[in-house]
């Protein structure tokens, strides 16, 4: 069941991108940046025994989760920079919105699943923290990268 969870992890965020690609090719930067973050911060939790992955698609890569380092978290980046509100109050409220669902998906796989778990006093909060945080920093890459131009594409349209 934990195998087909990631699989379908990854089939989901693979179908978005699809379905949505037409004007997502400027963003694939974020989305590799976001990969290398995810990376990065798994490197950190692995070193400090916070959380580990006991189910692994790719055995081998003991140290991160190839479908959400790899696969899920760009997407999910890209998705989140493009489609960014411009004011600041907006951006919190969209950050929570996006912050509060994943941190639950999140928490519902550390309690019921083998896919992730949670270690050494590291808790739910501490994901909620680092989502919420991490959507910025990757929106801030993508001003850098973008000489600190954003072009505004609703939602809505």
């Amino acid at each position: 069941m934990d195998h087909w969870i990631q699989y379908g992890a990854m089939a989901l965020a693979l179908t978005a991108l699809i379905l949505n690609w037409r004007g997502m090719k400027k963003y694939v930067p974020v989305g590799l940046f976001a990969s290398f973050y995810a990376n990065a911060w798994c490197a950190v939790a692995i070193s400090f025994k916070w959380w580990e992955y006991h189910v692994r698609i790719v055995p081998a890569m003991d140290d991160i989760s190839v479908p959400v380092n790899f696969v899920v978290v760009p997407v999910l980046a890209m998705f989140w920079v493009r489609y960014m509100p411009l004011r600041l109050k907006e951006q919190l409220l969209w950050a929570l919105i996006w912050t509060a669902p994943l941190t639950g998906v999140e928490l519902l796989l550390e309690r019921h699943t083998g896919v992730i778990k949670y270690h050494n006093g590291y808790e739910w909060y501490f994901s909620f923290l680092l989502w919420y945080l991490s959507w910025f920093i990757w929106y801030w890459f993508h001003l850098w990268l973008n000489g600190g131009r954003r072009e505004f594409d609703s939602l809505f349209r």
